[in-house]
């Protein structure tokens, strides 16, 4: 298994800044329009990648599928199978999509949520494959996931970390060699108590891959969070409005909490540094203004013996650092010094 992703000429490992998707998802309400504006609002938020879902009502729901409870209330009682082909776009929807991605100048990506999904993302050209938490152990999807040789991102909400061991493994002896895992908690939006971050630490641990989090949490801090601990992906849902129609859009941001999330993550990035710790140039005129140098705390006279007592640090630097205090003590004053004093080395008397 690879240790990085290659998206569209995106490298994602960990070296790499983090790969920010915008998931568009379902917030466009079927309407192609609503779906090109949340392009843009993604592009112009700074965000790697705008990420929709591909899925054929057909062939991924039974007639027995179930309303989640996040649906109550925001999904115009209908019946869950005309409410999924109400957010459905076809192949040549998804080709517009992609080609305007590409004009703009921001990564297309998209959940595949069966077969002939998954046939319509390679057809026009996807760079990578989203796999999404329903999907965890889809293996009739993931037997051909392999076979088209992109990076796969694999969401892992509402899964134990049997179910995610078992899903990598079938993953990767079908031919996945770029795979990428995000914890996630499949609820609109999640509990703060439920989210678990340090599950990217047992994946990183396992799985020897990025990692990142998929977020459904309310606010930005858990984002910010995940990317101090490491995550090199972070996917949040975002809308137009959380007052649009729509089950998905009131646990989604508005795009000026994208851009501010994308801006403060970059910063977030800057801070984190590279682990080696030396003086940077921003502080280093602090150097004498705020470190301390050995100083004369009283009058000393000549012969006396220097102790604790008569010196001390004080700012500023400069002067003889402090660690040096130990080749004073217990020695002589060759020459009588005034309190709040610079010491300096020809002040000891080695004869005495």
């Amino acid at each position: 298994m690879k240790r990085q992703l290659n998206i569209q000429n995106r490298k994602v490992d960990e070296n790499s800044p983090c790969f920010i998707i915008a998931e568009a998802g379902v917030n466009h309400n079927g309407d192609m329009k609503l779906a090109i504006k949340l392009i843009d609002e993604a592009k112009k938020a700074g965000a790697d990648c705008v990420k929709f879902q591909t899925f054929s009502t057909e062939f991924c729901e039974s007639q027995y599928s179930l309303k989640p409870s996040y649906f109550n209330g925001r999904d115009s009682d209908q019946n869950k199978l005309d409410f999924s082909k109400g957010l459905e776009f076809n192949k040549d929807e998804f080709k517009i999509l992609k080609q305007y991605c590409d004009e703009v100048g921001i990564i297309f990506m998209s959940m595949a949520a069966d077969l002939p999904s998954l046939e319509i993302l390679v057809d026009i050209g996807t760079p990578a494959i989203k796999i999404g938490s329903s999907d965890t152990l889809n293996y009739p999807l993931f037997k051909y996931l392999g076979q088209t040789k992109l990076p796969v991102i694999y969401s892992t909400g509402i899964s134990t970390i049997q179910d995610v061991e078992q899903g990598i493994n079938y993953l990767t002896e079908n031919g996945v060699t770029q795979l990428a895992v995000l914890q996630c908690t499949s609820q609109y939006p999640a509990p703060i108590e439920d989210i678990n971050l340090k599950v990217m630490d047992t994946y990183k641990a396992l799985f020897n891959v990025p990692i990142g989090l998929s977020d459904h949490s309310k606010g930005l801090h858990i984002p910010y969070a995940a990317v101090a601990r490491g995550a090199k992906i972070i996917e949040k849902h975002f809308t137009l409005s959380r007052n649009l129609p729509g089950v998905d859009h009131i646990a989604s941001i508005e795009p000026f909490e994208l851009a501010e999330m994308v801006q403060n993550i970059r910063e977030i990035e800057k801070a984190l540094g590279t682990g080696i710790k030396e003086i940077k140039k921003s502080e280093s005129e602090h150097l004498q203004s705020m470190r301390k140098s050995l100083f004369s705390l009283r009058d000393i006279k000549k012969g006396e013996y220097f102790t604790l007592e008569n010196l001390g640090a004080k700012r500023p630097g400069g002067g003889i650092l402090p660690t040096e205090i130990d080749k004073f003590i217990g020695k002589y004053a060759k020459v009588d010094i005034k309190a709040d004093e610079f010491l300096e080395w020809d002040m000891i008397d080695y004869d005495l």
